[in-house]
């Protein structure tokens, strides 16, 4: 993924609080209030803030970027132990092609309110400087 844009992978909308989106990228991670914008249709979206997986919190290697200052997680339960190493490999695989989970929300109320998957969005606002910090 290049530099100033997100890849949106999955998204959905969670009544009451947004859509839950997951998107790709390549940056030290998306500041809350950033706004994205669909370079094409001009539809606007803002980060919300970054949902962080509790199957990586629990295994300490989640990544957290110092950028992200607001933030929830996802809660998963798992029938065996074996399912949960699968979880948690599959999640470090994500985090390693840039994939992050983060609540958006429309910018514009007569939008569309959920996004196509695979569409690219230009990053609008520039994340602060930061820098990567696992949990270790």
């Amino acid at each position: 993924m290049e530099k100033g844009f997100v890849k949106i992978v999955e998204c959905f909308n969670i009544t009451g609080i947004g859509l839950l989106t997951e998107l790709q990228h390549n940056e030290n991670g998306i500041p809350p209030d950033t706004e994205i914008v669909d370079l094409k249709t001009e539809t606007k979206w803002t980060i919300a803030k970054r949902v962080l997986s509790d199957t990586l919190l629990i295994a300490d290697s989640e990544i957290i970027f110092d950028c992200e200052t607001k933030h929830e997680h996802i809660r998963h339960s798992f029938k065996t132990q074996k399912d949960r190493e699968i979880a948690v490999e599959k999640e470090l695989e994500r985090r390693k092609n840039g994939i992050y989970w983060y609540l958006i929300k429309r910018t514009d109320k007569k939008q569309n309110l959920k996004t196509e998957i695979g569409i690219k969005l230009k990053i609008k606002k520039t994340p602060q400087q930061s820098t990567v910090v696992k949990n270790k």
